[in-house]
């Protein structure tokens, strides 16, 4: 089987709008956004993370390396649905001691819509309230880069951007399913996010995008794994991340950096704690 933490990092990719009427709008890097897609409008997203976690279980060593490229598409079917597909691709490299096993190859696929629930919009500022819901088809080999089951997810969303200062907020909610007696444990998430314009328009020059900072969370609980019905004692538990980083935002791309970081690692039995990830990814809309 995948490893419970190269599970949660497969996948978890998200994505919202550049441009909301004249404005540019900062996003989240690591979960999603209710600003809108346009009606017709396409926007790709390219993801490149890289994850390397270690610990010690009984004076033995054990490593996950993990290289993940992540194709994201989008498109607007009106002012207020949006559909998303996301295809992973992964290279992992695992050690345990003297042991050693590699994969590559294609992941679970991800497929969801985004529904708008709420708007209200300002001069130069803008509050949407969207829901989501979509599904994790098993494209992944099963037992080494996929967990072979379809998972079911959903949650709402919460964004307010302003011309400066950009806040966004998710829960989510994952219920995973069965394959060959194995089921992961489900899981839930909160995210908060914050985005501060570093640049200001100046009347004599001429600018195409603003740099911003980002300032990311994210707590999440997932229950343990079962096999044939039986608990694994070695899974499951509790992780919170922060993940700070830069992007810069123009009206029809979005550059961005960041490292994700665990700063809790709350799992249980001899479940491999987490690593730190970097983060490289742009973002075009059409």
């Amino acid at each position: 089987m995948m490893s419970k933490y190269s599970h949660m990092m497969a996948g978890s990719l998200m994505f919202g709008t550049l441009l909301t009427g004249q404005w540019v709008w900062a996003a989240p890097i690591t979960f999603n956004t209710a600003l809108p897609l346009s009606d017709g409008e396409v926007l790709v997203r390219e993801q490149v993370h890289y994850t390397k976690a270690s610990d010690v279980l009984g004076g033995t060593e054990r490593q996950l390396k993990l290289w993940k490229s992540i194709t994201a598409l989008g498109y607007g079917v009106n002012e207020k649905l949006a559909v998303f597909a996301v295809v992973p691709l992964i290279d992992k490299d695992v050690k345990f001691g003297g042991f050693s096993d590699s994969d590559s190859g294609l992941a679970d696929m991800k497929v969801f819509a985004r529904y708008r629930l709420y708007r209200k919009d300002g001069r130069g500022q803008t509050t949407r309230i969207g829901a989501f819901a979509g599904l994790n088809l098993p494209t992944g080999k099963f037992g080494q880069t996929g967990d072979g089951s379809t998972d079911v997810w959903g949650g709402l969303v919460m964004t307010h951007a302003s011309t400066r200062w950009s806040y966004d907020g998710q829960l989510k909610y994952t219920s995973n399913g069965t394959h060959n007696g194995f089921t992961r444990g489900d899981s839930r998430s909160a995210n908060l996010a914050l985005q501060y314009r570093i640049n200001r328009p100046h009347k004599n020059v001429q600018m195409n995008g603003f740099l911003y900072t980002v300032l990311e969370g994210e707590i999440v609980y997932a229950e343990r794994d079962r096999l044939g019905g039986v608990k694994n004692v070695n899974s499951g538990g509790t992780t919170a991340f922060i993940t700070p980083g830069v992007q810069y935002a123009t009206k029809r791309w979005i550059g961005e950096a960041a490292v994700k970081i665990p700063v809790v690692k709350d799992l249980h039995g001899t479940a491999l704690q987490p690593g730190a990830t970097i983060i490289l990814s742009s973002r075009f809309n059409f």
